[in-house]
């Protein structure tokens, strides 16, 4: 059910009017709804609940993404328009602020705004999304920038659930068998000397070691915590520092460092090809297409060697070549393109390659993950045995030889 905001004047006297707030499944149904006898509907204005209680407005998931775009651009090659296609997806939609949503497009759409235009007031859609629209609608081809989008959208939905997977999980246990280790040093360790001080007995030389070992721990234990929550909350919550540790790790780390750049690639060439395929020119395309990777090192680098191609008259492949930073392939590939005529056709391959490869690089990143995840455990399982088995069975015979005393 859709909120909606509507205006009743007085029939006999226009200047007398009352607003009234409802919720309908549909803008027809609100004005029925509405009916005073001796007033007329005059307005019928869509109001989503964040405009009401005045919370932030969400971004649209990416599954409702999918399906919306999916939907849109199955209506679109039917030959319906962008705006009827936007009533009858919304209409029965069980969400009512994304339904509320698409019924403020169609009314811009309907008062003459650019489809872009009508999406991007909403406030809810990446600016990614919006360039790809405007791009397809500036072509004529906006069925294909929604195929293009859903296609995209539903790629990275699916390496991000798997980067997920290889990083949460083995996360919360590594930060399980953490909070087993400090609990141990702070508490069982901590015990068992009592207990042989209790019985006026000397630790052995190892055991001594392992005492030592856990009052570091005990002293530092609250600091490293602290660490730990401050660098999870920096990461959370500031982009600019995530960007920086991924390069830092970036350049430690082969393997990350081609899962990352695979991903970047799918998507910059991905969205290349949907341009230039549907008559936005090479330049174009290649600007609009760098917005996919905003805020990372390429993004300038990509802008750089569109201006230059533009600019300049040298090849496009040249241009990438001394301004961004792509593998060689890619670069190859797109020359060839340009020299045979067959450009839209080389990056529909380069996009299919690059999303197998990165696939692949996921699957090795995960099991690496997996494995480090493994070796950590038994690395901490080892010391908490160490720190609160082994003074145990050291102590037993001191125990016994303190008893015959």
């Amino acid at each position: 059910m859709a909120l909606f905001h509507i205006t009743l004047r007085n029939v006999q006297h226009p200047e007398i009017s009352k607003i009234v707030e409802l919720s309908a499944p549909s803008r027809d149904q609100a004005s029925m709804m509405a009916a005073r006898e001796g007033f007329r509907v005059a307005l019928i204005k869509p109001l989503s609940s964040a405009a009401k209680t005045g919370k932030a407005r969400r971004h649209v998931g990416n599954k409702e993404l999918i399906k919306l775009f999916r939907g849109l651009a199955s209506m679109l090659k039917a030959n319906i328009s962008t705006a009827d296609a936007l009533l009858y997806y919304a209409q029965g939609l069980p969400d009512p602020e994304l339904q509320t949503t698409l019924y403020n497009i169609r009314e811009r759409l309907e008062a003459g705004l650019p489809v872009h235009v009508a999406f991007a007031k909403e406030r809810k859609f990446d600016p990614a999304i919006l360039t790809i629209i405007e791009a397809g609608a500036d072509a004529g081809q906006l069925h294909e920038a929604f195929s293009a989008l859903a296609r995209r959208i539903k790629t990275e939905m699916t390496f991000t659930s798997k980067l997920r997977t290889a990083l949460i999980v083995p996360g919360m246990v590594i930060l399980f068998q953490i909070g087993l280790f400090i609990w141990s040093q702070t508490g069982v360790v901590r015990q068992v000397e009592d207990t042989l001080k209790s019985v006026r007995q000397e630790p052995d030389p190892l055991s001594k070691v392992i005492f030592s070992f856990s009052h570091v721990v005990q002293f530092w234990w609250p600091f490293f915590i602290i660490a730990l929550v401050t660098f999870a909350v920096t990461v959370i919550r500031s982009a600019a520092f995530r960007q920086k540790l991924l390069n830092l790790m970036m350049s430690k780390w082969t393997l990350l460092r081609r899962l990352v750049m695979g991903l970047r690639q799918t998507s910059y060439i991905g969205t290349l090809q949907m341009l230039y395929a549907n008559g936005i020119n090479l330049a174009r395309a290649s600007a609009l297409s760098a917005k996919v990777v905003e805020g990372t090192a390429m993004y300038a680098g990509f802008l750089r060697a569109s201006k230059v191609y533009e600019t300049s008259g040298i090849p496009f492949a040249e241009a990438l070549k001394r301004n961004a930073s792509l593998d060689p392939q890619v670069i190859h590939m797109i020359g060839i393109g340009e020299k045979s005529a067959s450009l839209p056709q080389q990056l529909e391959l380069l996009r299919d390659i690059y999303e197998e490869d990165t696939a692949a690089y996921m699957a090795d990143f995960t099991q690496v993950i997996n494995f480090l995840t493994l070796a950590a455990a038994v690395c901490l399982i080892a010391l908490v045995f160490t720190g609160a088995m082994l003074p145990i069975f050291l102590m037993g015979p001191r125990m016994m030889n303190s008893g015959n005393m």
